[in-house]
């Protein structure tokens, strides 16, 4: 009588409602439901406990009908982690266009690093879903990550490349073994908040700014009179 019970309540929990059902001609709207709900799942559960057939009941449709726009939920996984990356984009080209003259790299490359860490700590989910996938579960094909990831790190590296050309910041290595660097300094930055968020961490904005400024004071130079580079303000390295 026990397992009946059990496996009555276990299959109620995947009955498809009609309630969002939609009207003949409306079935573009469903692939961003299907993400949608496919998001909270993931966020709820974690990928590997959610199945394709618990996103479709939450949508309200057949998981047949499901796999009409999705075939597996990794691919969903991916498509979320390129919409993300795709809204960060955005953020960036708002503060610094890409192939605008800048009379200040220096400041440019600390704006770049600001709205990174500030979009992801106003978006911590969708942080989640592209940093933390190894916690959700790893995605089959990963290939969409890697762009992003690329085209993130090029246009960090260009960035980079402007400012040492001004001789405005310091670069012991490559400019793309910088641009790693700090990458990573934000990032540990971001994922140090996200993991714990009970420690005393002062408001977002100030904790950015300070952030962005000792990295970026740590890294400018400027030469000293006697030819050696010394590391300086970003106020003193835009001035020159």
């Amino acid at each position: 009588m026990e397992a009946n019970e059990n496996t009555a309540i276990e299959s109620r929990s995947y009955v498809v409602s009609l309630e969002n059902r939609k009207p003949r001609g409306q079935g573009h709207e469903r692939p961003a439901e299907i993400l949608k709900a496919a998001r909270e799942l993931f966020l709820e559960h974690g990928v590997e406990q959610v199945t394709t057939r618990q996103i479709a009941a939450r949508v309200g449709i057949s998981q047949t009908a499901l796999y009409v726009y999705f075939k597996t939920k990794e691919v969903m996984l991916d498509r979320l982690a390129e919409r993300a990356w795709c809204a960060l984009i955005k953020e960036l080209d708002a503060v610094e266009p890409l192939d605008e003259v800048d009379p200040c790299p220096v400041q440019r490359l600390r704006a770049m690093l600001m709205v990174f860490m500030r979009f992801w700590l106003e978006h911590p989910d969708d942080y989640r879903i592209v940093f933390l996938r190894k916690a959700l579960r790893p995605c089959v094909e990963d290939e969409q990550m890697l762009s992003a990831g690329r085209s993130m790190l090029a246009r960090l590296t260009k960035r980079v490349e402007a400012a040492v050309q001004i001789g405005g910041v310091r670069c012991l290595g490559s400019n793309q073994a910088t641009a790693l660097s700090l990458w990573a300094s934000v990032s540990g930055t971001v994922s140090m908040r996200m993991r714990f968020p009970e420690f005393p961490w002062p408001p977002v904005a100030e904790h950015v700014a300070t952030m962005a400024d000792l990295i970026m004071n740590g890294c400018v130079n400027q030469q000293s009179a006697h030819g050696r580079s010394k590391a300086v303000s970003v106020e003193a390295a835009c001035a020159g």
